[in-house]
């Protein structure tokens, strides 16, 4: 009779952090990072969100909007970008009636400034050959007023994968016809990595779905509609608002 041996030999795991071997049966977190899922340990777990990683299990409470994160696009807060005269080529945001209470009404949750950024010790320039960096969220410290949860942070993140695909250019000729559209940004309670992402007018709406994981795939078209009805309740309140281009933009609730 022959014997059958098992074997029991596995590969290490790398904490993607501080590079160690996990021990067999060491507990560990799985985050996001630059489009990919990084293992970390429990002694790294504080290290990797410091660094702006976020953790796929995270809560999954609604994006608030009410933080004081920003996309480094607009570099304004929303409101100055509203009441402000517009320069030549500037996007115009659009916002609809049930996102205007999102809507800050002074600039002191504006981001950073794109100049004040670049004077930042420790930036250099780029060469042509370099490949184009991850998207970043940039952090008005005066702003903060509460810590930013999970869905906020990958809310931010799908955004900013959203607007560097071609759907932005589809919602840029829905707008000038059927005027601003509702956005909401919900992250998915089943699947740590998905984001979804609803564009919604009375006679139109669509719904992108953004793999964190994998964001070299960009947005996907996942779902359409024709009636505003067809959507669930919480998919039509705003957390978001699209400019005149087509771009999403995280929305700042006045506190």
């Amino acid at each position: 009779m022959n014997v059958r041996q098992i074997s029991t030999i596995r590969e290490p795991e790398l904490c993607d952090v501080c590079h160690r071997n996990l021990l067999s049966g060491e507990r560990h977190d799985v985050f996001l990072h630059g489009g990919q899922r990084r293992i970390v340990c429990e002694l790294c777990t504080q290290r990797a969100t410091q660094q702006g990683w976020m953790r796929e299990s995270g809560d999954q409470a609604p994006a608030s909007g009410r933080v004081g994160w920003n996309m480094r696009m607009p570099s304004r807060s929303l409101a100055s970008r509203i009441t402000r005269r517009r320069e030549p080529e500037e996007a115009e945001l659009l916002v609809p009636p049930e996102a205007e209470s999102l809507i800050g009404e002074t600039d002191e949750l504006a981001a950073i400034d794109e100049d004040a950024v670049a004077d930042q010790p420790g930036t250099q320039e780029r060469s042509e050959f370099d490949l184009p960096p991850s998207p970043q969220l940039e952090v008005n410290e005066r702003a903060v007023r509460a810590v930013p949860t999970h869905a906020d942070m990958k809310g931010a993140r799908a955004l900013g994968v959203f607007n560097a695909g071609p759907h932005p250019r589809t919602v840029a000729s829905l707008a000038r016809t059927l005027g601003a559209p509702v956005v909401s940004v919900r992250p998915s309670v089943r699947e740590g990595s998905i984001v979804s992402v609803i564009v919604a007018w009375d006679l139109s709406w669509y719904r992108y779905e953004v793999d964190l994981a994998d964001e070299g795939a960009g947005a996907r078209l996942i779902d359409q509609g024709s009636e505003l009805e067809e959507l669930e309740e919480r998919d039509r309140v705003p957390n978001a608002v699209a400019d005149s281009q087509g771009r999403l933009h995280s929305a700042v609730e006045s506190q």
